[in-house]
């Protein structure tokens, strides 16, 4: 694998609680920008979603994640939900920079990691007065969108999961994070009610 990241799932996206150097963080805000993507597809449906490359990915399933994950370097790309029985609480999504089908003795693994992911995810990291997640200290949380995405949805009078659909739409067109432009929505640096932007 050349990445792994283990997201909980919040409305309208992931948080990321773990996940490894380089391309996963890259991959994982790409998600979260578009709302398409292996990952995405693993919170929505419960299953495992295994494309070994992602060349050979039908255009329509992914029509802007996949040449998006490619121009990154990204060709094949794993994801399985974190859940108890019906119950989601994130994904683990691994992916490579080369293309090829995941052998079973690697499968085995990523369930199991998947199984203790889900397993830390509801131990005493989560629990208790000041859980990890709500805290910020882990990295990879997005605090700063969640503001935002309230800011906005203050300053233009609309329900939580637009202001995030809007702050996702602006962030792709500007192509830029939507974690970078949440700052400058939380640094009053842009507002989404002045017509002039």
């Amino acid at each position: 694998m050349s990445g792994i990241a283990a997201s909980v799932l919040v409305s309208g996206g992931g948080d990321v609680v773990w996940r490894t150097d380089g391309g996963s963080a890259q991959l994982d805000d790409l998600q979260f920008t578009l709302g398409e993507g292996p990952g995405v597809d693993a919170a929505a449906s419960g299953e495992l979603v295994l494309e070994p490359d992602l060349h050979a990915v039908p255009m329509q399933r992914w029509p802007v994640f996949t040449p998006a994950a490619l121009e990154l370097g990204v060709r094949a790309v794993f994801a399985v939900p974190l859940q108890i029985g019906v119950i989601r609480l994130g994904v683990l999504l691994a992916h490579r920079d080369a293309p090829g089908v995941m052998d079973d003795g690697v499968l085995t693994d990523m369930l199991a990691f998947a199984a203790a992911a889900t397993e830390a995810l509801l131990g005493p990291a989560t629990t208790g007065p000041n859980p990890q997640w709500v805290s910020g200290q882990i990295p990879g949380y997005r605090a700063e969108v969640h503001q935002a995405t309230g800011m906005i949805s203050a300053q233009l009078e609309v329900t939580q999961a637009e202001a995030l659909i809007r702050l996702r739409a602006r962030a792709f067109s500007q192509r830029r994070t939507v974690a970078d432009l949440a700052g400058d929505v939380v640094a009053r640096r842009m507002r989404f009610d002045d017509n002039a932007d």
